[in-house]
């Protein structure tokens, strides 16, 4: 974790109007993989950038800047398009000259990619990485390949369907290095695919401006996925600007998940929340280490999803027999977990003061996501960051109990 602490932020920082809200057994992709195609077109959004807008590339620099958007069930079981409209507006916001790079494992969604041509026609620099398998029924990559250029639009051809892993390339990563409110190196990291099914799961995102070294560890990942060469012992960590620290995957030995729970002193104060689409026996390691945690006095409380995306029994029976409270999240009227975070409220050695840390990015638990997958894992330590993803875990917990 980087030592240089930015000042804590209010959790939703206004960021272009983006609409914010407060082993074995590991299954080889995601359930959305074969999604659909979504027939709506792209609409124009209200604080669109317009194409003749000038770039504002030289804006002085300043103390990185964080907004959360989180995707939440309602009660009607609806859509909820939430972090797609904030990308979306972050690739309308990119000036001519300035640069968007994304890698992402399925993308069927013409809204972004329409945005993404929209922006390439006015002068921005743009180029996407996808999983190998992401040119099935319904992607938008022949529409990104007409309007980007096939030489813009990569898919990973590594072993398994990863570039770099031998697994999947499952990053959801958006760079944007200049927008035209003067904002520069800006990471969006999200939980997200942009698919039709995404629409109906709690996901969530985070977007960081002016972080410039973060910025150039994701860059440099970024490269590194394009260049689609094989590297199975990858694990890039790097510090940021600011409270974070981002780690890319694979990394074939040690567990970075189990190191951040074991690093934790718990006392009656001490508070770790996890939300975790696939918790499988790979794992059962991270398992064993949450179930110390709550020997230890800490208070552990985990969402797990249950329907499409089964616990391991031996997590599962880990958790429980640790009086971890576990929450298993089925399907609700088409509803489902896909967010993958872990929250940790606790001193560490370094002293007595709480640090409160969320981590975030692509990486389920699996042994498949930490050995030879492409993956990202972004630390932020931030009590505004920390504020609004626990509102969103009080969420789902309480999503996951609803019919």
């Amino acid at each position: 974790m980087a030592t240089r602490r930015a000042p804590a932020l209010a959790a939703c920082v206004a960021l272009l109007a983006l609409g914010c809200s407060g082993g074995g057994g590991d299954p080889p992709a995601e359930p959305d993989a074969a999604d659909a195609a979504d027939a709506t077109d792209a609409t124009a959004l209200d604080d669109a950038v317009p194409p003749d807008a000038p770039p504002a590339f030289d804006a002085p620099a300043a103390a990185p800047t964080f907004a959360t958007v989180f995707s939440r069930r309602d009660a009607a079981n609806g859509r909820d398009t939430a972090i797609e409209d904030a990308l979306v507006r972050l690739i309308d916001a990119t000036p001519p000259g300035a640069e968007i790079r994304v890698a992402l494992y399925t993308f069927t969604r013409s809204p972004p990619s329409a945005a993404l041509v929209r922006a390439a026609a006015r002068g921005v620099d743009v180029a996407i990485v996808l999983d190998g398998g992401a040119d099935g029924v319904g992607s938008e990559v022949p529409t990104l390949i007409a309007g980007l250029g096939a030489a813009r639009v990569h898919l990973c051809d590594a072993p398994g369907t990863a570039c770099v892993g031998s697994g999947i390339m499952h990053h959801k990563t958006f760079l944007f290095s200049a927008l035209t409110d003067g904002r520069r190196d800006v990471v969006a990291q999200a939980s997200h695919n942009l698919t039709t099914t995404q629409l109906t799961m709690h996901n969530n995102a985070v977007i960081i401006a002016g972080d410039a070294a973060l910025y150039a560890a994701y860059r440099r990942t970024w490269d590194d996925l394009f260049a689609d060469v094989e590297i199975p012992a990858y694990d890039r960590r790097a510090d940021g600007d600011g409270p974070t620290h981002v780690q890319f995957f694979p990394r074939p030995t040690g567990d970075p998940v189990i190191e951040a729970l074991a690093a934790a002193r718990c006392d009656a104060t001490a508070r770790i929340r996890v939300a975790m689409a696939y918790f499988t026996d790979g794992r059962r390691g991270v398992a064993s280490e949450l179930a110390a945690r709550a020997r230890d006095g800490c208070d552990v409380r985990v969402v797990a999803g249950d329907a499409d995306i089964p616990l391991g029994a031996v997590v599962a029976s880990t958790l429980t027999g640790a009086g971890v409270e576990l929450t298993r999240y089925p399907d609700r009227s088409g509803w489902s977990l896909h967010s993958k975070y872990l929250l940790i409220d606790a001193p560490d050695a370094s002293g007595p003061a709480h640090h409160r840390r969320v981590y975030t990015g692509s990486h389920n638990w699996t042994d498949a996501a930490r050995a030879i997958n492409d993956e990202t894992l972004l630390t932020i330590e931030d009590d505004a960051v920390f504020a609004a993803y626990l509102a969103d875990w009080d969420h789902v917990r309480a999503a996951a109990a609803t019919p």
